[in-house]
Order: C-alpha cells, then structure tokens, then sequence
C-alpha cells in the first residue's frame, strides 16, 4: 500500500507539471509591441494633422511586426499605418514567423488589425495567394477584446484570406493546389478551408463538400480527414472497397468512413473532436471493426480529454472493447480485447542531451484495465514511468549515418499479484549508400524482468535484425523519382525469416504516393496498403488502404509510443 501510495503521489506531481509548466513568457512583450520605429530614405511630418510620410526603403517595426514597402503613411493619433507598392517593390507584412507581400496594407497598431490586398506568401507550411487578408488578434481562449493574454504575452495574429489557393508544393507550377471562398489561420493551432476545390495540375478533381481543416498542434493526429476513397486488400478480409471523409469547424472535426470486403464484412468509423480551452480539447469515438481471431464484428466507443501547454502532453482516455493489435515480435501480431477505464498519457517535450549527442523525453501512464481477450477477467491498476532517448552518432561520412534509440518502461501493477515489469527496447543501425542502393540496417535487443497478470502488456525477450535495400529511378523531371524498396526482417532468437516488406514510391517533389505489401512469414497477416503523403506534414498522411509498417530506424514520435 506504501508503494501504491507513493506512485499515485509521484504521478500527480508529474500531472501538475505538466499542466503548468509551459514555456517562460516575457512581459515585455505588449510594452514593445506600442513602440513604432520608423526608417526611410525620406521621413516628413506634418505637425497639423500628425502624419508622418516615408519614401524609398521604407522599414517599420514595433516588436511584433515588421513591415517593408516603397512609400509608407503613419497617422501618430489613430495608430494607423498605410503601405503601398510601387513599381520597385511591394509591401511585405511578416508577424509570427510569416512572411506576406501584396499591393496595399491598411493597419491598426491600437487594435492589431488590417487588410492587405493581393497577398501572396508563406503562411505556415502553405504557399498562398488571395484576393485580400484580413489579420486580427487570435480569439482562441481568450476574452473577447483582449489583446493580451494574462501572462502578458502577446496573442498570435489570426488570418482571414478571401478567395485563396493554396498549396504546400513550392515549385513554380504546383503539383496541386485547393482553391476555397475564405481561408482561416490560428498560427500553431489549425488551417480551415472554406469547402475547397482540389486540382491536380490545372484540373479540378471535385470540390470538397465540408470545411477542410489542417491541425497544427504536433500531436493531433486524430484530425486527419481524408479527401479520397478507401481501397484495399487483407488475406482474411478480402478486397476492399470504401470512403472517408470530414467536416470541420475553426474549433474541431468530425471525420467519417466506411469500407466494405469482398467476404462479407464491412467496417466504420466516425471521430470528433472538439477544442474547449486554450490547448485542451476533448475527443469521441465509435469504431466498427472486424475480429479475425472471434470472427466477429463489434462497435467500439472510446472518448477522453486531451491537454497541450509548453511542450506536455497530457491524454486521459476510456475506451471500451479495444481491438488492440500488438506486434511483440516481428512477424507476431496478437489481437487483444481491452478495456481502458481509465488510462492517462503524459509526455514530456524533447530535452536535449549534450552528453549523449541526442535527444530524450520522459513518460508516466496509470490507468485500470480489463483485459477481455480470452473472456471476463478482473480489473488491474497499472502505474508506469518512462524514458525515451534518440540520437544519431557523428559520421566523417555523408553516406553513412548511424542512429540509436533506447526505450525503458518500468510498471507496477496492484492486485493480489503484486507483479512489476521492467522493459528495456535498444535499436542501433546505420543509414548508408552502396553505390546506386539506399541501405538500412537496424538491430533491435529486448530485455524483460517480470511480468504482467495481463496478456496484451506482457513481453519476452525480443532479438531481431532488419536490413532494407531501395533503388531510385530517376525520371526526366529532377524533383520527381520512383523507389523500389524491399526490407526482410529475421529473427534471432528463432532463427527464422519472420516477414518481408515489399515497397514501391512515387515522389513528386511535394507529395509522395507510398504503396506496400506486407509478406507475414509467421503468420497470416498479410496485407496491401497505400498511401499519400504531403511531406509539409508526413505525419497526417492520407491513408487509403493498409496499416502502418513497423519501423525500428524511423526516428520517434507522436504519443507515448507502443513497446
């Protein structure tokens, strides 16, 4: 009971850090804001009506915004500032890391508002263009009004574009482009798209029917809507054949899909979530998913709070009749029946480690499970802490990176076992060139002590090697190329070839089609997947068929992640 104190006592404390403790703010930030400075080949100033006029090189700045344009009017007594374009140049906005031209800016520095017409720019990892934009405090969280936040800080500007494409292909011609009435940008948070055409080249596709939002925040990937249909092929399911689809709203989704196999079985899905407070947002979800092992097909709710602020993470989550698949070795996968009732994450920022000439991150999870897999079954409190590091070694050669990445849990389970687990994952491998091939090899070593009165958590050694040889295939075009990749996996410790991975890729500069076929040597898990990627953002690639691959050399991220 000491001990069980103890970790509650520990975990609470981790919970109130990461609540609190985001990154250091500075107060000065609004008093700098007020503090127009002003620089120009030519400044006049006429005393009667308080207006200043530059000309030529003009450079304003009020430490939150910087502005750049040929000819420039301050009115001192309404704070208002007019820039205009001339034939030498144009008038560039940047604020928060974003850099926008266009013809004419009208802005309010009392206010933190304008117009800029003809905009063209960078705005987070889009390239955009519009008819006018109008910029205004960001309203997220925080009073109507305010231009502050309590601590002093400053607010992001939100963007309201007018008739925009938009795209995150940077070459001169996109590859493709959505073109929407009204964009909307909350800086760090989400991008909605006001009903988008979607264009290939100069051809439109289809025009969305919802909103299409693009989340921000690094962990939300829930929010990852889908402008394509679902195809497929699983050896126990059959072909596949379905779509998934979004509505979004500038505070949250609703994402959608449906698929259905050629042996009779269809699946579904539906997930919302919903911003409630500055950096929290709440989630719920009802999934039909197919059981191979029970040959049986069920509904599964789940529904939680999530908590973003400096960095932490923090997800508490319920989730009923899970269907949790785990691949505890490679070639292994093992589907269990869960109950999470409930299961709180917590994940720390990166650290960087000097020492290690990497990277690590600390952990904690509690929760109460059922573990119904093989039928009823009593409910286990489990505590848990953690840490992660990643680091790649220095090389004297460009051709030849190696990597490493460490993971150790140690869990500790109430009850009347009293059973404790101490896991211990390490992956070392190399990145290299061998002439025309593109090579990666990593070693993965598993050590377990103890164990679980679970079945889904409880792990054994684990010894494996992957080896992964591609070849590229240059086209005519030198930003687009095919891959061909194929990767084995052998297992040590049973001396056997446990999977192979079948890989083809289509780059085209911007985007990146990924088709995969998964060979399971141990089992009968064997399946066929693609995928689109938008490499701005290739973590919320558009899956349209098939799973993820396990990969032991992809550098580590997202939630606290699966032993």
């Amino acid at each position: 009971m000491e001990v069980k104190g103890l970790a509650r006592g520990w975990l609470l404390v981790v919970i109130l850090a990461a609540l609190f403790c985001a990154a250091p703010i500075s107060s000065q930030a609004a008093d700098e804001a007020g503090r127009i400075q002003l620089d120009a080949d030519s400044i006049s100033f006429e005393e009667s009506n308080g207006i200043a006029t530059a000309e030529g090189n003009v450079r304003i700045s009020n430490g939150e915004i910087r502005l750049f344009a040929p000819y420039v009017e301050y009115d001192s007594d309404g704070q208002q500032v007019r820039a205009f374009s001339s034939p030498e140049g144009s008038v560039t906005f940047v604020s928060g890391g974003n850099r926008l031209s266009g013809e004419r800016l009208d802005y309010n520095v009392a206010t933190r508002s304008g117009v800029l017409t003809r905009p063209y720019g960078k705005v987070e990892s889009f390239y955009v263009r519009g008819e006018s934009i109008e910029v205004m405090p960001a309203r997220d969280g925080k009073s109507a009004g305010s231009d502050t936040s309590r601590d002093g800080e400053l607010e992001e500007l939100e963007a309201h574009w007018s008739r925009a494409s938009l795209t995150t292909c940077g070459a001169q011609h996109p590859h493709y482009r959505l073109e929407a009435r009204e964009v909307t940008v909350i800086p760090g948070k989400r991008v909605v798209i006001r009903k988008p055409s979607v264009y290939l080249g100069d051809t439109m596709l289809f025009s969305y029917p919802f909103d299409y939002v693009v989340r921000l925040d690094e962990h939300a990937k829930r929010g990852r809507q889908s402008l394509f249909p679902r195809v497929g092929y699983e050896s126990d399911k059959g072909v596949g054949l379905g779509f998934s689809g979004g509505w979004g709203w500038e505070t949250g989704t609703l994402d959608v899909g449906a698929i259905g196999w050629s042996e009779e079985i269809w699946e579904g899905e539906a997930f919302l979530t919903q911003d409630i407070w500055n950096g929290m947002s709440v989630y719920g979800g009802l999934r039909r998913e197919y059981d191979k092992d029970r040959d049986s097909t069920e509904w599964r709710p789940s529904w939680g709070l999530e908590l973003e602020r400096g960095g932490w993470h923090v997800e508490a989550g319920w989730r009923q009749k899970e269907l949790l698949t785990v691949e505890k070795q490679a070639g292994l996968d093992h589907r269990y029946i869960l109950w999470r009732k409930p299961e709180v994450n917590i994940l720390s920022p990166w650290f960087n480690d000097p020492a290690a000439g990497g990277y690590y991150r600390l952990m904690a999870t509690w929760g109460r499970y059922e573990d119904a897999t093989f039928g009823a079954a009593p409910t286990v409190e489990r505590t848990g802490a953690g840490i992660q590091t990643y680091g790649e070694f220095a090389s004297p050669n460009e051709n030849f990176q190696p990597f490493y990445n460490a993971l150790y849990w140690h869990y500790k389970y109430d009850g009347a076992s009293g059973d404790e687990q101490r896991l211990l994952d390490a992956v070392i491998g190399a990145r290299w060139k061998l002439g025309v091939f593109e090579m990666e090899s990593a070693y993965l070593r598993r050590w377990s002590w103890g164990s679980s009165p679970m079945a889904w958590d409880d792990y054994d050694d684990r010894e494996e090697i992957y080896h992964e040889v591609g070849y590229r295939i240059p086209t005519k075009k030198p930003d687009t190329s095919w891959k061909i990749g194929v990767r084995g996996a052998y297992s040590i410790i049973d001396e056997e070839l446990a999977e192979m991975i079948y890989k083809v890729d289509y780059d085209m500069h911007c985007m990146l089609w990924e088709a995969v076929y998964r060979d399971d040597r141990r089992g009968d898990d064997d399946w066929f997947g693609l995928k689109l990627i938008i490499k701005a953002y290739p973590e919320s690639g558009v899956r349209l068929s098939g799973n993820d691959v396990f990969d032991p050399a992809k550098a580590p991220d997202g939630l606290v992640p699966d032993l």
